[in-house]
């Protein structure tokens, strides 16, 4: 909302075009660890000392590969695979931010682990609040630069938000955390490797099939239109009000439904625990309507006042027909959040990446088919052949685990 009025439509455009090389970024760069933390910490096997040592050893040494590669490559990405020299700058801006990204991560899911939400809350309202306020600040104070050193500001502004948190959160624990140097046997005794990978890996592999994707879209999408004699810079204005505006829009119900999963993991890990079946059918069948109680609002103000929605969010009624016509079938998508809770209780990551495997393989067949034919619309339809794709694999999942074959 804030940055639609900052910049530009064309700073929005190439805001929008590096964000998937960043969320490709930190898919690497987090290696999942910060998941698996809060899988071990709310585990009463694991002492929570060796769950951070390790998080800390194995994410410190990924996001310094991945800085080392974006220093590298930087210039390839932006001119080779966005013809879009002017993202150089925003691009060199994420080197701050990946291992802020990758340490909040793991603090942020240690509170999760210890069912301390209110202090994640706070964390998260001084974040974003210090994100605006410095975004605001600085780029109303350089407006006369380039748009590509403005949107490098918006970028160094998340940052400043991790920053802030991670100050925060650290000032919040109980205990003071013993910061002096270990030597390397203390350190391998507190290592715990393969259980973290056992939890990681599964879930890095899914993220980083849906991070490429998100990656390898605009750089499809951007080619093939130019092909077909578009404007390169239409389409990627195009691009932008798809993703940063529609899409956007289209997921604002979700920061619900992640309360929902939140809440709903540790419930469904204690009822698989004790073999509770009644109490776990409940739990999943009160998560799936309140996911739908909560997304129906959203998908009715979409569809009757979607212009109203996208001129008070972002200034702008771009994308509204698009917004119209996505946001009845999207409905369905929302109920996916209670069945990834159930999976993941359940234990079933090979099963969540096989899904992942075949919703990004699906997604790409059709964006190469449907490009030609819809051009930028093509990205919308693409996402719900693939959500739903999710969806209809994730019910029949849950139901086959819980509802036909009993527990042990």
């Amino acid at each position: 909302m804030i940055l639609s009025r900052l910049l530009n439509d064309e700073g929005m455009a190439l805001y929008i075009l590096v964000i998937p090389t960043l969320s490709l970024c930190i898919t690497l760069a987090q290696f999942s660890i910060p998941s698996a933390v809060f899988r071990l910490i709310s585990h009463p096997q694991y002492r929570n000392k060796k769950v951070i040592i390790s998080a800390l050893l194995i994410c410190g040494f990924s996001c310094l590969l991945i800085i080392l590669g974006l220093m590298i490559f930087s210039h390839m990405i932006t001119v080779n695979l966005l013809k879009q020299p002017q993202a150089f700058y925003p691009l060199l801006s994420m080197i701050p931010f990946i291992p802020l990204v990758g340490l909040s991560g793991i603090i942020k899911n240690y509170y999760l682990g210890r069912e301390n939400v209110s202090c994640l809350a706070i964390a998260s309202f001084l974040e974003e609040s210090s994100r605006i306020v410095f975004s605001v600040i600085f780029i109303g104070l350089f407006h006369d630069l380039d748009i590509f050193f403005l949107v490098s500001i918006a970028i160094i502004s998340m940052s400043v938000g991790e920053l802030v948190s991670i100050i925060y959160l650290y000032a919040k624990l109980h205990r003071k955390v013993n910061v002096r140097y270990h030597d390397k046997e203390y350190i391998k005794e507190n290592f715990i490797w393969k259980d973290m990978m056992n939890i990681a890996l599964p879930l890095t592999g899914s993220r980083l099939l849906h991070s490429g994707y998100n990656f390898i879209e605009p750089i499809v999408l951007v080619n093939m239109l130019s092909r077909l004699g578009y404007v390169e810079s239409v389409v990627q204005s195009d691009f932008a009000v798809m993703s940063g505006y529609v899409v956007s829009l289209l997921f604002t119900s979700t920061f619900f439904n992640n309360v929902i999963l939140r809440m709903m993991l540790p419930q469904l890990n204690r009822d698989i625990a004790y073999q509770r079946l009644h109490s776990l059918r409940k739990h999943i069948q009160y998560g799936i309507i309140a996911c739908f109680l909560i997304s129906l609002p959203f998908t009715l103000i979409f569809y009757f006042y979607g212009d109203i929605c996208l001129n008070i969010m972002y200034d702008t009624t771009q994308g509204y027909d698009y917004l119209k016509y996505m946001c009845i079938p999207f409905t369905l998508c929302y109920l996916q959040t209670p069945l990834s809770a159930t999976l993941q209780a359940l234990g079933k990551n090979h099963e969540m990446f096989m899904m992942s495997c075949f919703e990004v393989t699906i997604e790409f067949v059709c964006l190469i088919i449907l490009i030609p034919g819809y051009a930028v619309l093509s990205v919308g339809i693409v996402m719900l052949i693939g959500q739903l794709s999710t969806l209809v694999f994730s019910s029949y999942f849950v139901f086959h685990e819980v509802y036909k074959k009993r527990m042990p």
